[in-house]
C-alpha cells in the first residue's frame, strides 16, 4: 500500500482524502492542519457540496501542528496553500516524507507535471507541483490543439465558482484587486487569473501571448473554460472535431458530451475537463473557441491523487 499524509486539510485536501480514502491501494497515515481535529471530521464527514462521505477518520492520525510532525510516509500532498518553494518543503522531508506533491504552482525551481500531459516524463524528484486546477483543465486541450493544428496566441475566460478567498458579504480584503471584498454570492466579479503563466510553463512558445481572466461567479463549484484559440495552421470545423472526439477516446483525463448540460451536472465530475462539443466552433479557418467543464476541486484533486501513483510508482519500480 502507498502511505499517503496530507498537510493541509481545505477544501482541496479534503477532496483528496475522499478519493484516497475509497482506493484500496492507499494508506492514509495522518492529516495536519492548523484548526481544531474535530473541526476536521466534521467537515469531512458533511460537506456542503459533495454530501456526506463514505469512509471515516476513524483510524487516521490527526494533528493540528504548525510545524510538521515526524511520521513516515511514502508521498506527502501539500494542499495548504503554503509551502510553495524547494526551500519550504525541506522541513517536510527530514520529518519522514519521501516525496511531497504541491496543490499549486510553485516556484521555479520546482519541477511541474500534470498527469496526463507530461507525467511519463517524471524524473523521480522528490519535491514537485501538481500546478493550478486550471491549467490542469487547460494544458491537455491546449496539447491536442498544439500537437495538430499549433497555437499563436489564445484568451482564456474561466467562469469560475467562487472561492474561500472571497467574501460572503462585501467587506474589508487585504488583497490589492478591491473586487475582492465584494460579496461572492450576488456578484459576477472578474479577477486577474495566473492560468496565463501556469500554462506557458508547459508551452514557451506563448510567452506573452496568453491572456487569462477568471470570472468569479455565484455557484459554489464548477468551471466552465470558454477558449479562443489562433491556430497556426487553418482547418475546418469537420476536422477539428474529428480530431478532438479520437483523442478524447484515448484520453483517461478528458470527456466530452453533446448533452445540454448545466454547472450542476459537473459536480464531483473526475475529469480534468469535459468538452462541450455544443459550443466547440472554428471560424475563418483559424479562431478556435472551444468550451470545457471542470469540477475544480473533485477532478483536480483526482490529478493529485493520479500523480501520488505515479511518484510512489516510480520508487517501487527503482526498487
Amino acid at each position: 500500500m502507498i502511505k499517503v499524509f496530507v498537510n493541509g486539510f481545505g477544501r482541496i485536501g479534503r477532496c483528496a482524502t475522499r478519493i484516497i480514502l475509497e482506493d484500496k491501494r492507499f494508506e492514509l497515515v495522518g492529516i495536519n492542519d492548523i484548526y481544531d481535529t474535530k473541526q476536521m471530521k466534521q467537515l469531512f464527514l458533511n460537506d456542503s457540496i459533495y454530501g456526506k462521505a463514505t469512509s471515516t477518520l476513524k483510524n487516521v492520525k490527526l494533528f493540528n501542528q504548525k510545524n510538521p510532525p515526524i511520521i513516515e510516509s511514502d508521498v506527502l500532498l501539500q494542499c495548504s496553500g503554503e509551502h510553495l518553494s524547494y526551500e519550504a518543503n525541506l522541513p517536510f522531508i527530514k520529518s519522514g516524507a519521501k516525496k511531497i506533491i504541491i496543490s499549486a504552482p510553485a516556484s521555479c525551481e520546482v519541477p511541474t507535471y500534470i498527469h496526463g500531459v507530461n507525467h511519463k516524463n517524471y524524473k523521480n524528484e522528490n519535491i514537485i507541483s501538481n500546478s493550478s486546477c486550471s491549467a490542469n483543465a487547460i494544458v491537455p486541450i491546449f496539447d491536442i490543439i498544439q500537437k495538430h493544428f499549433g497555437i499563436k496566441c489564445a484568451n482564456l475566460s474561466m467562469y469560475h465558482s467562487y472561492t474561500a478567498y472571497q467574501k460572503l458579504l462585501d467587506v474589508k480584503h487585504y488583497s490589492k484587486d478591491i473586487r475582492r471584498a465584494r460579496s461572492a454570492t450576488q456578484n459576477i466579479i472578474p479577477l486577474e487569473s495566473s492560468a496565463a503563466d501556469a500554462t506557458s510553463k508547459f508551452f514557451p512558445h506563448l510567452k506573452d501571448k496568453l491572456y487569462a481572466k477568471s470570472i468569479r461567479v455565484p455557484v459554489s463549484a464548477t468551471t466552465l473554460y470558454d477558449l479562443s484559440i489562433k491556430l497556426a495552421d487553418k482547418s475546418s470545423n469537420k476536422k477539428m472535431l474529428e480530431i478532438l472526439q479520437n483523442e478524447i477516446e484515448l484520453s483517461t483525463i478528458l470527456d466530452s458530451t453533446l448533452t445540454p448540460l448545466v454547472s450542476k451536472d459537473f459536480i464531483k465530475n473526475p475529469y480534468s475537463a469535459t468538452i462541450d462539443l455544443n459550443f466547440t466552433e472554428l471560424l475563418d479557418g483559424d479562431l478556435l473557441r472551444i468550451c470545457a467543464w471542470q469540477d475544480n476541486e473533485y477532478g483536480y484533486a483526482s490529478r493529485l491523487v493520479d500523480m501520488v501513483r505515479v511518484v510512489a510508482g516510480y520508487r517501487i519500480r527503482e526498487k
